[in-house]
């Protein structure tokens, strides 16, 4: 499959008649952060001979043969100066030049620089966002990075997740201009809230392992660095139109100033989007805004910037058994869904099956009048994301002289909004389940709006009044859609110096500042056909005395109430040495934490704790030649846990276990280049010991001598227990490979290989559990050995190549092929024995390989140079492939639950088929 794979792409990629010139020089020259080609840049050879780079960044020289020495400069860059033999065939030589002098944005935000910072690190330069990105989430783009495992889970815009060397993303650190973004309660990072940022996108850099920042962050993983466009760029305009094979379209418009007189520059941005995904029922649509201003006072470089992407979309939250997408997929994967039980029935074919790949189960049609033949049908959704999370900055990069330089950085980020979802979880009896029937497979809407609408009376549940203090002719709604509200006010300083001790020595040092009040309510949007609701939930109020207050009303907040409040202080150190061949730092930080959380129903509150964590982070980097260099890096992180995992539960009391998670990590790494072919190759090992992995759920039925204990009544005594899993170990290595090799001035390949063996080495034994009402102990303790089990929820094993090929200038054509395989599903780590006491790995998802082919032209049209147009076409997966990207093993959610750690006890994720996305831009 492989092999087919790769000839295909291939094929796609190149065309006969690629012939090489004997005497002829070509080049390109870049920014080397951002891998922008750079227009005019000047070349100069043989005593001021010399052309400019046209519009892509190239130029081409007709040399004789012998030894020249090319320089190169450009306003705003160090000039570069490269020696090179021209010998008697068609050669390649690349200039990557620097800034003049390091920005603002490349200190704080920690850009690693090749050859010089001894980390493992890739960068994505906007023009592959442009020809690769094709409408996708920003983390899509970074499958073509080794190590690294994206998926879209189910499907809905900007619900993408992704892992590097095995850690989520809630252990990889993500900066915007080297502000962190990431959450400050759960650490997740949720890209809906970042949509239309690649429209303003300077570079990605994508750091693996502890990575290069200063900052005492929870890089465990990696460091992912967005950079935005300001005064550094060059004046333009864009506008830009984008429309998939389903319609989804999206239109962009975007300003840069560069610099102005009298020191100023303006970025503006600005998109829209707006439609139906590829999985059922997954419509979107958002706003995003950018503006930036820079102004030069002096030796100041000020900044205001503001940014936000308010957007609603459809989700598909829960994942699947097999069979409910494909039965075809699942008896190829051994799932026997053909067998009867002497119960008439299927063993293992669950009630909805056999729907495409493309089922999403969380939406139904409704008909809220059905005595109106002109009222119409709606389609209403069980899982929707509204959200809006503004971000502002306020940033002073003062250059006291030519040695120090002192940045300032004042943000705020809000949040408003949440999500929807029914006050009780829509049960596989209340999806429709008559093939024969248009909605097979959706919720019965219908049925529940009936349900509780007044006078009506079904079995599906008949409305009623609650007792005879209620009026008779209000009706109880036994379901209804509610608003999962998570709101924050998010306040930060940065103050970082960076201080030119030497030549070789740099010296820096801040501080990171930061408070948060996190606000989560639930309220009632839609009773769905009933008059009111009940909710006992408030412990504010004394139902037994004011009964009536127990009804609630759309608007009504219900479930829960709760504030979480944290507070960080943390101060860095950073020690640089910069020598002809030796590089190297040393970084020391150390952070306070401190976490408290108020529950307004419950009328409880924890006090402030305060933990402390450090980091010590070291690393070197040596140049063997002017083309080989290597470097290693180790670190140690003391680290304080987030503060879902400081509470027991839902309640306001802290976990018995909040010792810091502790983190060992070490890398080394060689890296070659030259002219025509560039490699990295890098090994690593992370340790991380005390890792909390959340909380575990179970029923049992409380005994003699258990708290809350009630004699001969068992509806009492049967109970919901939890246990905290606070802390477990796990060992991540492996090898990382990745290259590119200029064939010619036309054509380029390029290779990824990432092999990881990530495990667990954890036994748990007698772990309380707790009374999920009371938190008060019961007699039963959680006992498991994950010892050798492999990590789940990412492939361990990756590898990938493409080929570019650019014909004639401003055509190009590139198709890639990328492989994941040895991914374990997800599992909870209590559920890593069988039946029998075995210690099981879990379920192993299929392997998968994908090809995806982006070709675009360039080009400009007569009378109208001043404007170049980029058309581009894009085909992912395009020998649509099925395959499963997200995997749960032994899900007790699936709708025929098992344990045989196998296909048919998993549930899942597809990934999505062929799609066509198309773009034309024009800059102006």
């Amino acid at each position: 499959m492989m092999l087919r794979s790769l000839l295909f792409v291939i094929l796609l990629a190149i065309v006969p008649g690629v012939a090489f010139s004997q005497v002829k020089l070509e080049g390109i020259v870049k920014d080397g952060q951002t891998s922008e080609p750079l227009v005019g840049a000047t070349i100069i050879y043989a005593e001021a001979k010399g052309t400019i780079t046209d519009i892509y960044g190239k130029f081409s020289l007709n040399l004789p043969a012998g030894d020249y020495s090319f320089t190169v400069s450009y306003v705003g860059y160090e000039s570069q100066t490269k020696k090179f033999a021209a010998s008697g065939r068609n050669q390649f030589i690349e200039f990557d030049l620097g800034p003049l002098a390091l920005d603002e944005v490349t200190i704080v935000a920690d850009v690693a620089r090749s050859r010089e910072t001894p980390v493992a690190f890739s960068n994505i330069p906007p023009a592959k966002l442009q020809e690769e990105l094709a409408g996708r989430d920003i983390p899509m783009i970074l499958n073509t990075t080794p190590g690294v495992y994206a998926t879209q889970q189910g499907g809905g815009d900007g619900d993408a997740r992704i892992t590097i060397r095995g850690f989520n993303q809630r252990n990889l650190a993500v900066m915007i201009d080297g502000i962190p973004v990431n959450d400050m309660e759960n650490g997740w990072v949720y890209w809906s809230n970042w949509f239309g940022l690649d429209a303003v996108t300077r570079s990605v850099q994508v750091q693996r392992g502890l990575g290069a920042s200063k900052l005492a962050l929870p890089s465990v993983g990696g460091t992912m660095n967005i950079l935005t466009k300001g005064m550094e760029n060059t004046k333009e305009i864009s506008f830009k139109n984008e429309v998939d094979e389903s319609g989804k379209f999206r239109t962009s418009l975007g300003y840069t100033s560069g610099l102005l007189p009298k020191g100023w520059s303006v970025s503006l941005a600005g998109s829209y989007k707006r439609g139906n995904g590829w999985v059922d029922n997954t419509f979107s649509e958002g706003w995003f805004y950018y503006a930036r201003i820079d102004k030069r006072v002096n030796k100041h470089l000020i900044t205001l910037s503001g940014m936000g992407a308010p957007q609603n979309h459809d989700q598909r939250s829960y994942k699947r058994g097999i069979a409910s997408y494909s039965l075809d997929y699942a008896r190829k994967l051994g799932v026997d869904v053909d067998t009867m039980g002497t119960n008439g029935k299927y063993l293992y074919r669950p009630l909805i099956n056999d729907k495409s790949v493309r089922y999403n189960q969380h939406w139904g049609y409704l008909k809220r009048d059905k005595n109106d033949p002109s009222a119409s049908e709606e389609i209403l959704s069980e899982r929707v994301n509204i959200y809006h999370k503004p971000q502002f900055s306020l940033r002073d990069f003062w250059t006291v002289n030519n040695k120090l330089t002192i940045s300032n950085i004042a943000y705020l980020s809000l949040g408003y909004g949440g999500g929807d979802q029914p006050t009780s979880s829509i049960k596989e009896t209340q999806l429709i389940s008559d093939p024969n029937n248009p909605g097979y497979g959706q919720i019965n809407w219908q049925k529940i709006y009936d349900a509780n609408a007044k006078g009506s009376s079904t079995p599906f549940g008949p409305s009623y009044p609650i007792n005879t203090l209620y009026s008779p002719d209000l009706y109880y709604s036994t379901n209804f859609i509610t608003r999962l509200h998570n709101e924050h006010v998010w306040t930060g300083l940065l103050s970082t110096f960076n201080y030119l001790a030497s030549e070789k020595i740099t010296l820096s040092g801040g501080i990171d500042l930061r408070s948060y009040n996190g606000l989560h309510y639930r309220t009632i949007t839609d009773l769905l056909g009933g008059d009111y609701a009940v909710d006992r939930t408030d412990k504010r109020i004394d139902y037994v005395q004011d009964p009536l207050r127990a009804m609630k009303y759309e608007g009504d907040t219900v479930d829960y109430y709760y504030e979480g409040l944290v507070k960080w202080g943390g101060v860095f150190t950073q020690a640089e040495f910069k020598g002809e061949r030796i590089s190297g730092f040393l970084n020391l930080t150390a952070a306070y934490s401190g976490y408290k959380k108020v529950d307004y129903f419950e009328k409880s509150e924890s006090d402030w704790m305060y933990k402390p964590g450090f980091t010590i982070k070291t690393g070197a980097n040596y140049n063997m030649d002017d083309y080989s260099n290597f470097y290693v890096n180790l670190g140690y992180l003391s680290r304080v846990r987030s503060f879902q995992n400081y509470y027991q539960g839902y309640t306001t009391t802290f976990s018995q276990n909040t010792d810091n998670e502790i983190v060992k990590a070490l890398e080394l790494g060689y890296h070659f280049g030259n002219s025509r072919f560039a490699a990295n190759l890098n090994a690593y090992i992370t340790q991380w010991r005390n890792k909390p992995t959340g909380s575990v759920y179970s029923t049992y039925m409380l005994q003699a001598g258990d708290p809350g204990y009630v004699e001969g009544d068992p509806d009492k005594n049967n109970i919901r227990v939890y246990a905290n899993i606070t802390g477990m170990d796990a060992i991540h290595k492996g090898l990382e490979l990745d290259f590119v090799y200029k064939i010619n001035t036309k054509l380029e390949f390029q290779g990824l290989f990432s092999l990881g063996d990530w495990i667990w080495n954890s036994k748990i034994e007698n772990l309380q559990y707790y009374n999920s009402d009371t938190n008060d102990p019961v007699n039963k303790v959680l006992t498991f050995d994950a010892r050798g089990i492999h990590v789940g929820d990412a492939a361990q094993t990756q590898y990938g190549a493409s080929l570019r090929y650019e014909p004639f200038k401003g055509l190009y054509m590139n198709g890639r092929y990328t492989y994941f395989g040895r991914h374990y599903a997800d599992f909870t780590p209590e559920s890593t024995t069988d039946e029998n006491g075995k210690v099981t790995d879990s379920w192993i998802v299929p392997d998968f390989g994908l090809v995806d082919f982006n070709t675009g032209y360039k080009f400009r049209i007569k009378n109208f140079n001043k404007i170049r147009f980029d058309l581009n076409l894009s085909v992912l997966n395009v020998l649509d492939v099925e395959y499963i990207t997200d995997a749960t093993n032994n899900d007790t959610y699936n709708t025929i639950p098992s344990a045989d750690f196998d296909a048919k006890s998993a549930t899942v994720f597809f990934g999505m088929g062929r799609r066509y996305v198309a773009s034309l831009r024009m800059l102006f």
